[in-house]
């Protein structure tokens, strides 16, 4: 439990501040998660496993908010409604979790009255015009979630944040998929339709514990075959691998100008 009782109304401020950070300002995604863990899910609980609680704030403990999470998971109707639900009730206590999580060791923040912002001075997404702008706009989701019938080891990865790293990646190069180091580009090498690639984790996924933010556009980067094997090869495999700026310094084969 936290060592200080806050109010639901800073809980849930920090709680927007929270989301706010780790989805680069897009307010309505945030505002999405923050009505499905306020609205619908103390609803749910109720309703579904007999608590009585009248907001998800009374939940403090990490542990009990995985359980429930779990439980979701495992329900015979619940896990239908789950899966169909945008945002997932699922991912809602995900985040929700890691922001108890934070907020008991104190690594995050909570408002006090009088620091709130006015609704006018929220951050406001930047919007292009870029015709090759993402289609997914969501860039951080967590990874590495145990399912419970194998070691944490094989834990299963996020499938949206290869695709959402190819859609950022893709409208940097105007509408292509190229490696990051040596900017070889697989469909049109070899005239193929679909975008190969290799989606490499700047901060090795097998350091990882548990379920984690990742950012698709700052953790993730797309790499040929060659290059993928090289930035974990340069540092002895098992794992470890450089950054790409290294990569890219030791780097003595052909690159490739896709202008």
């Amino acid at each position: 439990m936290t060592q200080q009782t806050y109010t639901y109304e800073q809980l849930s401020r920090a709680f927007h501040n929270y989301l706010m950070e780790r989805f680069d300002g897009d307010a309505e995604e945030v505002n999405l998660i923050i009505e499905t863990a306020e609205r619908i899910i103390p609803n749910t609980l109720n309703d579904y496993f007999g608590t009585q609680i009248a907001s998800i704030y009374e939940l403090q403990d990490g542990n009990e908010v995985e359980d429930f999470r779990k439980k979701i998971k495992a329900h015979p109707i619940l896990k239908g409604i789950d899966m169909s639900e945008e945002p997932r009730y699922t991912e809602v206590l995900k985040w929700y979790r890691l922001f108890v999580k934070a907020l008991n060791t104190a690594t995050i923040p909570v408002p006090v009255p009088g620091e709130y912002k006015l609704p006018e001075e929220e951050h406001t997404p930047v919007v292009s015009d870029n015709k090759y702008l993402p289609k997914q706009q969501t860039t951080i989701f967590t990874e590495g979630e145990d399912d419970g019938t194998i070691t944490t080891e094989h834990r299963k990865r996020n499938m949206e944040l290869r695709e959402a790293c190819i859609e950022i990646f893709r409208a940097k190069h105007g509408g292509r998929i190229v490696c990051e180091c040596c900017g070889f580009d697989f469909a049109r090498a070899y005239d193929i339709s679909d975008e190969y690639i290799e989606v490499h984790h700047r901060f090795p996924f097998a350091h990882t514990d548990g379920a984690h933010p990742v950012d698709a556009e700052k953790d993730l980067v797309p790499l040929c075959a060659n290059c993928h094997r090289m930035i974990h090869h340069g540092q002895g495999g098992k794992g470890n691998c450089m950054s790409l700026d290294d990569l890219k310094r030791i780097h003595r084969g052909k690159t490739y100008n896709n202008n």
